[in-house]
């Protein structure tokens, strides 16, 4: 990977020879096979760009790729289960009728509960890291790039957020 990082094809050519069967054999557990190709190729395209910034230091030069892989498929699954959502969506605002709908009813149970009396207390960039997080179910990534914090800083905000909302649940 050292060699790699220095723009060296002929040492990524190497590392991709030693590591593809352990990527496919891990991304095959959890993609479909429609899937595969694509994701292995954004994973190794990712680690052949991210290559300078491997820190042998951290762990061995498969894990980090193997985690580059599961984080790739991971957002895949993540698009996927949005794209059915949405699908599912449009097809149930066939059916709308003017009775309140289930989410207008859970709101409505919601708005007084403990819960939103403690999201109530967090700070405006708290519940709305939380929301992003949680409702909708973008990785710490996603969010990072989405509000142009650092991810660090994203991490930490999701953090603090959780433990205040821990800590006014359980004194309530």
């Amino acid at each position: 990977m050292r060699q790699a990082a220095t723009g060296s094809t002929t040492a990524f050519e190497a590392f991709y020879d030693a590591t593809l069967a352990p990527a496919r054999s891990l991304a095959r557990r959890m993609v479909r096979p429609d899937d595969l190709d694509d994701l292995l190729a954004d994973a190794f395209f990712q680690a052949w760009r991210e290559a300078p910034r491997f820190d042998p230091a951290r762990g061995c030069a498969m894990t980090w790729l193997l985690m580059i892989v599961r984080s790739r498929a991971l957002d895949l699954l993540r698009r996927q289960k949005a794209a059915r959502e949405v699908e599912l969506a449009d097809e149930a605002s066939d059916l709308v009728d003017d009775a309140p709908g289930p989410d207008e009813l859970l709101g409505g149970t919601q708005a007084g509960t403990r819960l939103h009396a403690a999201l109530a207390e967090l700070a405006p960039a708290e519940r709305w890291m939380l929301g992003l997080a949680y409702y909708r179910d973008l990785s710490h990534t996603e969010i990072a790039t989405a509000t142009g914090f650092a991810l660090g800083t994203v991490k930490s905000i999701i953090r603090r957020a959780q433990e205040k909302l821990r800590a006014r649940l359980r004194s309530t």
